[in-house]
């Protein structure tokens, strides 16, 4: 029995680092021929995924008018790229109406985590309809596009009725062609006008919906180059809807949902300086002598900080890590009169000659997160090369040597996106600053109590309501360190939480101080049990770690736990490989350990107290 399963796992260690070697071949040369054959290859592989995380797996279903296959087969490869274990249901050609409407379809079986619906409007109309357009009445055209506009309004209504999957709906590809040339716009409703109305419609329909997401095929098309998004051949030869080129670039916008749904995306971007943010080498060019301004190439560099700055006002944490003078790379920063970035825009700055790889670890550290939410962005291959090798878990972003195409190279980017964009999200940029200037006014205290007591805290705690739902979704699959049991839970899950008040409780922590507002920082999941509340989630951003808002926390579920005639809390910790810092939170409040994993609080003899130095307001 013993060599037997000592076999097992040689066959399973063979089987992955065969995986990584297909993998790297494609990630070197990814051609067409190298996606498919490598997807050949790992479908013959003995993949034990027993043991896989659920944050890990991903199951995908593809329901279409057109043969899709080939889309299934880049996702697949996509998946795994990401680091992510992918299941497939492509359901069978032009049938995606009958798998929605049939609730024993083999769609609803598979229990899929994201659906991508992809239709073409010709599936939609009636036959000739394109070839008759000319001779079709405005009132005919606008009956046309209502039908269309209701049926898939209802037929995604009941899909999301009976699924939590994030569903993604292409919109239409407007065409380059019509029959009426140079007077398409001159009729009353013209055939470029008509799809534009489709997908207005389609987007104003799910605007407001987290579950349901409009990919904008148009816009992807124009990207590429319609001309380019269809194999007439194939199309006809076996209705394929994408040619070869075409299929990797809406695998990749695809992609873009499926690691924001997976909690793979980036939040922080790590700047080096020469030749990245201006151009020259302030050491050897001077301040006057730096590339920055309207003149090229220095008007390049200015739009891409203005790039970056967009980002930074979506939520995106700017730092610095350059080989540079301290004080001269700074006064550039400070007064030069071009720079878009100031210091105020950087969350941390690593300005020495030290090894980059150091500063990257410094800077993970200093701004508490993860070297696999750091993207570096860096002109000099080597530099690039080293820090891809010693940390592989930070992206590193290949600059083009022209500084003309950095913002092309940016936005080609998928590794940014968010599901939902939160007041919190825009704001972190000014919350990492003050937390800078927090660093700052603790080094000047004599002990960590005065500290904390000029801060002047105020923790508002409240159950969660419509508005605050989209940062507690955030929260509850973003958050690692300070995460009791790092469970996860679709904003429908959440939302029927907050809906249930007898049996749940969904609380929010937001946090002011001196120095800010620092929005929704922790959420509590209480289960109301007929003799105890469950504390199912507990989990605080790591940037407010150290406070003692921990405890002001649980005091006021305490606290309320009381008053409802509740004498016990029961709370779990389910150890990660991220939530050590989290570890001892139930024996430091006087939580007894019952079973593994399991703590209980008598509610008759706790002394779990809000700290003195915090203000708290229910």
């Amino acid at each position: 029995m013993e060599t037997d399963s000592s076999s097992r796992k040689t066959m399973r260690k063979a089987a992955g680092l065969r995986l990584r070697e297909i993998l790297d071949l494609v990630r070197k040369e990814p051609t067409h021929l190298n996606y498919w054959n490598a997807y050949k290859q790992v479908q013959k592989l003995d993949l034990k995924t027993a043991d896989i995380p659920d944050e890990k797996r991903i199951k995908i279903a593809l329901l279409s008018s057109f043969t899709v296959d080939p889309l299934g087969m880049y996702l697949d490869i996509k998946c795994r790229l990401a680091g992510l274990y992918p299941e497939l249901y492509v359901a069978p050609f032009n049938q995606y109406q009958q798998e929605i409407l049939n609730t024993l379809s083999r769609l609803y079986a598979f229990k899929p985590d994201i659906i991508i619906l992809a239709v073409q409007v010709e599936s939609l109309l009636p036959e000739g309809f394109f070839s008759q357009f000319v001779k079709i009445s405005k009132q005919e055209k606008k009956k046309c596009q209502t039908e269309i506009i209701d049926r898939f309004k209802s037929l995604i209504s009941f899909l999301t009725s009976k699924t939590d999957a994030l569903v993604l709906v292409n919109n239409f590809m407007v065409p380059s062609f019509t029959s009426l040339g140079i007077l398409d716009d001159k009729v009353d409703i013209g055939l470029k006008e008509f799809f534009h109305w489709l997908n207005d419609r389609l987007s104003e329909l799910f605007r407001v919906d987290k579950q349901v997401y409009v990919v904008d095929f148009d816009g992807i098309g124009s990207k590429h180059g319609k001309s380019r998004c269809l194999n007439y051949e194939m199309y006809y030869r076996g209705a394929f809807g994408l040619s070869e080129s075409f299929l990797p670039v809406v695998a990749e916008e695809c992609m873009g949902y499926i690691k924001a749904l997976k909690n793979l995306t980036r939040k922080c971007i790590v700047l080096d300086l020469d030749n990245t943010l201006w151009g020259g080498i302030i050491g050897e060019d001077g301040f006057d002598g730096i590339q920055l301004g309207k003149d090229p190439p220095g008007n390049a560099f200015v739009d891409f900080q203005r790039l970056l700055l967009s980002y930074y006002n979506r939520g995106i944490i700017l730092a610095i890590n350059s080989k540079n003078n301290y004080d001269d790379a700074l006064n550039v920063i400070r007064e030069h009169p071009y720079m878009v970035l100031r210091e105020k825009h950087f969350a941390a700055m690593q300005i020495n000659w030290r090894d980059k790889v150091e500063n990257m670890i410094e800077l993970a550290r200093e701004i508490n997160i993860g070297l696999d939410s750091m993207v570096f962005v860096d002109e000099n291959p080597h530099e690039r090369e080293q820090v891809r090798q010693a940390l592989p878990q930070v992206l590193v972003v290949d600059l083009p040597t022209s500084p003309y195409l950095y913002c092309q190279a940016l936005q080609d980017l998928n590794d940014f996106n968010t599901l939902v964009l939160t007041e919190e999200d825009k704001m972190r940029g000014e919350m990492y600053y003050a937390s800078r200037m927090r660093s700052e006014l603790q080094k000047s205290m004599v002990s960590l109590e005065d500290f904390l007591m000029s801060l002047e805290m105020r923790a508002i705690i409240k159950q969660a309501d419509d508005f605050s739902l989209p940062r507690v979704t955030s929260l509850v699959n973003k958050t690692n360190q300070f995460n009791l049991t790092t469970r996860r839970y679709t904003s429908s899950e959440i939302k029927r939480m907050k809906e249930e008040k007898n049996d749940f409780s969904l609380y929010t922590l937001q946090v002011i101080d001196k120095f800010g507002d620092e929005g929704i920082v922790g959420v509590a999941i209480v289960r109301k049990e007929p003799q105890a509340w469950v504390i199912d989630s507990f989990l605080m951003s790591c940037r407010v770690i150290g406070r003692k808002l921990e405890t002001a926390f649980l005091a006021s579920i305490a606290a309320d736990a009381k008053n409802n005639g509740v004498s016990t809390i029961i709370g779990e910790y389910i150890p990660t490989k991220k939530n050590e810092p989290a570890k001892s939170f139930y024996p430091d409040h006087g939580f007894v350990e019952q079973k593994d994993f399991e703590w209980v609080l008598d509610l008759t003899e706790s002394t779990v107290k809000t700290p003195p130095w915090v203000r708290v307001k229910n």
